[in-house]
């Protein structure tokens, strides 16, 4: 009776949480891949027509171009990430634990800032009339102000600061708790830095670095408000593609078939990630 009471209790625990995931996730997920098969309408914005064409469009060359550029995009912005993010954590792990703590303050700080505003900053500082344009034409550097925005490269930049801390905390995580005896002991059997390195301290931390990963590569396929400010028309990602199919063109349904391939493909990475992570013991071994 006793064991029936506590179930009952769990249950009923777990209603309120099981009805706001129906309520904010599946409806609208269910709601957005019922659309995808409709034609677009001009009261409504949609039509309960049948159609595969929303999907068939998606494969159009212009549109793969996009598909490609976004990945590309987001698989540079991740291995950068992980370029700046892994020593940065990796050194941080050496100072105390009050300086660390201290740090990962530091570095969170600047993001309980909304990131418009960050991106805002960047726009500040990178104009005609900004910072780095004052300072180096008052310093002769520059002849005449350069113009930093509305490039790829400005986008980039844009991307890998908002991105930087999502690599960093699981990374940090991992490295903070790895087995520093089996360093100790690789140098004690002759290896040298580099293999410690990639043989004992990569194995260790490769959940750390494959769940950085998975959450730095995902979110900068959609972050469209950054190439929206810092490249303009000059920068159109899949984030941007969908925002404008739903706000601008008010093709809903266009827009709900790349939103739904886009989840498709996030969820081959998650798959692919859960894979990777079951290989983790086998990766150490090779």
């Amino acid at each position: 009776m006793k064991k029936t009471g506590r179930v009952n209790v769990s249950i009923s625990g777990s209603l309120p949480a099981f009805a706001w995931m129906i309520f904010c996730m599946a409806i609208p997920l269910v709601y957005i891949v019922a659309i995808s098969f409709m034609t677009k309408g001009t009261k409504w914005g949609i039509e309960p027509h049948f159609t595969f064409d929303n999907y068939k469009r998606v494969f159009d060359p212009l549109y793969i171009k996009i598909f490609v550029h976004s990945f590309f995009v987001a698989a540079v912005t991740t291995v950068l990430t992980l370029v700046i993010g892994y020593p940065f954590a990796f050194c941080v792990t050496f100072f105390s634990k009050r300086k660390q703590a201290l740090i990962m303050t530091l570095l969170m700080i600047p993001f309980w800032t909304n990131t418009l505003i960050r991106v805002y900053g960047w726009i500040i500082i990178l104009q005609k009339k900004g910072i780095i344009n004052t300072v180096f034409t008052a310093l002769n550097i520059f002849k005449s102000p350069h113009d930093f925005l509305y490039h790829q490269s400005t986008v980039m930049l844009g991307i890998v600061y908002t991105m930087l801390p999502f690599m960093i905390l699981p990374v940090y995580n991992a490295i903070e708790k790895l087995d520093r005896t089996l360093i100790d002991a690789s140098s004690d059997l002759g290896a040298d830095k580099v293999q410690t390195f990639l043989f004992v301290i990569v194995p260790q931390t490769f959940s750390g670095i494959m769940t950085g990963c998975i959450m730095v590569f995902m979110p900068s396929i959609g972050i469209y408000y950054v190439s929206d400010l810092l490249g303009g028309a000059n920068s159109i990602l899949l984030g941007n593609l969908i925002k404008n199919q739903f706000f601008e063109a008010r093709n809903w349904p266009f827009g709900a078939a790349l939103s739904v391939i886009m989840s498709i493909l996030s969820l081959a990475l998650i798959r692919l990630y859960k894979k990777a992570l079951g290989n983790k013991a086998s990766i150490g071994i090779v």
